[in-house]
C-alpha cells in the first residue's frame, strides 16, 4: 500500500493471520526454506487484490494481511494459500504446515519505527487469537467474519462449518467457524450482484458513499449483506449502524440515509461521464486518498459536469493543504 494512505482513521477490514507451525524449532536452513516458500504462496494468493486494498505485516513465523475491501479477497486468499501448503505433502521431503485465522474488525494503520505501514487494533488481535485455535492447515474464522461472508451468497455459506466457542488466555470467548474448500473454485468464479427493490441505484450509491466515508471500501459488501436480509430501508440502516463504532457518526449516517430514502438526499446523476475519464481521476487521486479514491470520484461525478469542477471537488477531500495544492497543480 502507498505511504500516502490516510493514517488518521479506523478501518473496518478483514484480517487473515497465518502462522507456520513449529517454525521456531527448525534449523536456520529449514526456516529459510520454509519462509521463502511461504512468501511465494502468499504472493500468489493475494495477486488478484489491488495493492492499495491491502496491508501485509511480516510476523517472522508467518504474516497478517489486512484486506480493506471485499471479504471474498480474504476468504479466497486463505483458501489458495492453505491449498498450496497442503500440496507440499506430496512434493517436499519436509513440508511446512500453517494455521490460519480470519477476522472482521477494526484496525488502525500506523507507521512503525522504520517508517513502514503497520496495523494495530482489535481486528488484528482477534485474528491472531482465532488463528491460535486452528489445527494444522485448518482455517478458522470469527463470528463477525462469518456473518458477513456467509450472507453474501448461499454458495459462500456452504463453505463454513460451526466449530464452537473457544476461550483464549485472557478468558475471552470466541465463536469460531471452519472455512473449508468445498466447491471454492466454482464459487470463486461466480460474480453475484445482490440487488433489492428497497433502493434505486442512485439511492444505493448514496448510502454506500456515506458508509464508505466511515468504514472504508468494505462498505459495498456490508450494504449488500444488510439489504439481503431486510424488507425496509430503515431495517437496512439499523443493520449498518452495528458496523459504526462512534455514536456521533451513527447519528449523522442515519440522518443522511433517511434523507436519501425520502428522496431529498443528493442522489441525482447530473452528467454521463466517460468511464476512462473517471478511471484516470481515480488513479490520480489514489496517491493522496488510497482505496477511498474510487468512491470519492463516483460521488464527485454525480455532482459535476466538467473536468475542472470534478477535480476541484476531489481536492476538497484531501485533508493536507500541501497535498491538495499538489493535486490541483498536477492534474487540474
Amino acid at each position: 500500500m502507498e505511504d500516502t494512505v490516510k493514517l488518521d482513521r479506523i478501518w473496518l477490514c478483514s484480517v487473515v493471520f497465518l502462522d507456520i507451525i513449529q517454525y521456531s524449532r527448525q534449523s536456520l536452513k529449514l526456516q529459510t526454506a520454509w519462509k521463502r516458500r511461504f512468501n511465494t504462496y502468499l504472493a500468489e494468493a493475494i495477486k488478484e487484490c489491488p495493492e492499495n486494498d491491502r496491508v501485509i505485516l511480516d510476523t517472522g513465523d508467518g504474516a497478517a494481511v489486512c484486506f480493506l475491501g471485499d471479504p471474498e479477497m480474504a476468504m479466497f486468499c486463505a483458501l489458495r494459500l492453505v491449498g498450496a501448503v497442503t500440496g507440499e505433502r506430496t512434493t517436499e521431503a519436509k513440508p511446512l504446515a500453517v494455521r490460519t485465522g480470519i477476522n472482521l474488525g477494526s484496525v488502525k494503520l500506523v507507521k512503525d519505527i522504520n517508517g513502514n505501514i503497520n496495523a494495530v487494533g482489535d481486528g488484528i488481535n482477534v485474528g491472531q487469537r482465532v488463528m491460535s485455535f486452528a489445527a494444522e492447515n485448518q482455517i478458522l474464522v470469527s463470528r463477525s467474519f462469518y456473518e458477513v461472508a456467509s450472507s453474501l451468497s448461499e454458495n459462500y455459506a456452504a463453505l463454513f462449518r460451526y466449530e464452537g466457542v473457544r476461550q483464549d488466555k485472557h478468558v475471552r470467548e470466541h465463536t469460531v467457524y471452519e472455512l473449508h474448500p468445498g466447491e471454492s473454485s466454482r464459487v470463486a468464479a461466480e460474480t453475484e450482484l445482490i440487488k433489492s427493490a428497497i433502493f434505486t441505484d442512485a439511492q444505493t450509491a448514496g448510502v454506500e458513499t456515506h458508509l464508505a466515508a466511515i468504514v472504508g471500501p468494505i462498505a459495498s459488501r456490508l450494504l449488500r449483506t444488510a439489504t439481503k436480509s431486510a424488507t425496509t430501508a430503515e431495517e437496512v440502516f439499523q443493520a449498518l449502524l452495528s458496523y459504526i463504532p462512534s455514536k456521533t457518526e451513527q447519528e449523522e449516517f442515519l440522518a443522511h440515509c433517511r434523507k436519501i430514502a425520502a428522496g431529498s438526499g443528493d442522489t441525482t446523476v447530473t452528467h454521463v461521464w466517460e468511464p476512462a475519464a473517471l478511471e484516470r481521476a481515480q488513479q490520480e487521486l489514489a496517491p493522496f486518498m488510497g482505496p477511498m479514491a474510487r468512491l470519492l470520484v463516483e460521488r464527485a461525478a454525480r455532482k459535476t459536469r466538467t473536468r475542472d469542477a470534478l477535480y476541484k471537488l476531489l481536492a476538497e477531500e484531501i485533508p493536507s493543504p500541501e497535498d491538495r495544492k499538489q493535486f490541483l497543480r498536477e492534474f487540474s
